[in-house]
């Protein structure tokens, strides 16, 4: 027995004793060995590279959620990202239904919120999953189905704003003798990411002719270089066994410097050509000497941004870019990024498998703007009631006197209404504060009395405001809407004001 436990005991010395031998006989380099840490000597990713050697050649997984064998040597994303593979081999559901029409609404929101502070395009490219451009290579049960999530998705859009890259990567697969993904990696390679630019050049193009973009010269491949493998075949541990093949295009061969400087610091980052940036979670700004246009981008991206970064460098002068999901997730600061950066043209790029997630966070805001001389008026309200509000010695003018102080107001015109797309609304507040918080309130066709449910909260400024009817969530455009009730919110600021009688119209 004594004889038994001690064999035993000395297995396990010699198994410790072999585990830090290998680790270090075994490591890529000499700066990669780290005999004082714990988690060097005793990494047992060898187990897993050994194993994934034995079993790769049969098309077996060691982690299939994260990654599938396919044919040919072509890995594919599993279902622990987003259900990757099931989503895209199932027909979209009502829960898919619903999610589209919730993006599809928010973004019409967000169009109309950019375009009131002067954003000349805003659109969204949509960068296929690898399994949407090759399904040849999946294993047969994993082939996608004819009309999926996204499908779903762009048949709830409005033409034109969210740019579907598949039909484009699809032709010209057949046509290039060069794969337009990597087979070992997630994304798409430069070839592919020059195919799809062009493709969002020629939808952009013609909503913004004054952009001029790349030559055919820029997306030229110069070669095709060896590499090893990418993100799939570093999850099955075999990056330094398998290779892949990564096209190169012209695009960075052309005169452009660029300058990388962090948005919030304004501390330079990089200095030097025109080179592919990864995707970050930070801002930063990439400013081009020698870029086409000089204008500025806010470029919300992912990773499958980072192939195409030198042609948007090489396009515009001066490219904010930040993770999408950063800038619209909890906390995101894509209003702010707006406002202070005021850029001519937003974009998006966003993978197909993450698309449902898509200003999951990120309410539509209220848009607010200065009343110009643009604005034509459709119709005028008149006052129907004031409560606990003290009339002052001017027309329109009160004091508060309760906790519930509002102006309901009608409207008699109806066809003037139905095409109004901004509510004119002017308030001065007799202390001058800047802003007024207010609730406001309407009433549909078939209400009798106003509730919570057709109201919204926003923080108004003084002055005369145009709110932007088709940013304010749930309001009902093209509706007849009869009355409008403003409630003021004021807390010790502005407890006397002028509030003139609203009125509907556009901006021409």
């Amino acid at each position: 027995m004594k004889r038994s436990v001690l064999i035993f005991l000395s297995s396990i010395l010699l198994v410790l004793l072999c585990i830090p031998a290998i680790n270090i006989l075994t490591a890529p380099n000499k700066s990669a060995i780290k005999l004082t840490q714990k988690s060097f000597l005793y990494n047992m990713d060898f187990v897993a590279q050994w194993t994934s050697k034995v079993l790769y050649p049969f098309g077996i997984s060691i982690d299939s959620k994260q990654v599938v064998i396919g044919k040919d040597d072509w890995l594919y994303l599993g279902d622990k990202y987003h259900e990757t593979l099931s989503n895209n081999r199932r027909a979209p559901t009502d829960s898919d239904i619903v999610i589209a029409k919730r993006i599809v609404a928010a973004t019409k929101s967000w169009n109309s919120y950019l375009a009131d502070r002067g954003v000349k395009a805003f659109r969204i490219m949509i960068g296929p999953d690898k399994s949407s451009i090759y399904p040849e290579h999946l294993p047969a049960w994993a082939i996608p189905a004819p009309f999926n999530p996204t499908d779903a998705l762009l048949a709830e859009a409005e033409p034109g704003r969210f740019i579907d890259l598949r039909p484009t990567l699809l032709a010209a697969k057949k046509t290039h003798s060069e794969d337009l993904y990597f087979r070992t990696d997630t994304h798409w390679n430069a070839l592919g990411a020059g195919l799809a630019f062009q493709a969002f050049a020629n939808v952009v193009g013609k909503a913004s002719p004054e952009i001029k973009w790349p030559s055919a010269e820029a997306y030229g491949v110069t070669q095709v270089k060896k590499i090893h493998g990418g993100d799939l075949a570093n999850f099955l541990r075999l990056a330094p066994s398998l290779s892949d093949s990564e096209p190169l295009l012209n695009v960075g061969n052309l005169p452009i410097k660029t300058k990388r400087i962090d948005f919030a610091t304004q501390k330079v980052l990089f200095e030097g050509g025109n080179t592919e940036i990864g995707s970050t979670n930070k801002a930063f700004i990439v400013k081009s000497e020698g870029a086409l246009n000089n204008k500025k981008v806010l470029w919300l991206r992912d990773s499958f941004g980072s192939s195409m970064s030198p042609l948007m460098a090489a396009t515009f002068s001066e490219v904010l870019q930040l993770h999408w999901n950063v800038a619209t997730g909890p906390d995101g600061n894509f209003t702010e990024l707006v406002e202070k950066w005021k850029p001519d043209y937003v974009f998006f790029t966003v993978v197909e498998r993450d698309f449902s997630s898509l200003w999951s966070s990120s309410l539509p805001v209220i848009s607010v703007i200065p009343k110009n001389a643009n604005f034509q008026v459709g119709s005028f309200a008149s006052t129907a009631k004031a409560n606990q509000l003290k009339s002052g010695p001017s027309v329109n003018e009160y004091e508060i006197n309760g906790d519930d102080a509002y102006v309901d107001f009608s409207f008699s015109s109806k066809d003037a209404r139905i095409g109004a797309d901004y509510l004119n609304i002017d308030l001065t507040c007799s202390d001058g504060s800047p802003t007024v918080p207010l609730q406001l309130f309407w009433m549909e066709n078939g209400q009798s009395y106003y509730d919570e449910a057709h109201s919204t909260r926003l923080l108004l400024r003084t002055g005369q405001s145009l709110i932007n009817l088709k940013t304010v969530p749930k309001w009902p455009v093209g509706d007849d809407i009869k009355r409008v009730r403003v409630d003021v919110e004021a807390l010790n600021k502005c407890t006397r004001f002028t509030l003139g009688n609203p009125s509907f119209g556009v901006q021409e």
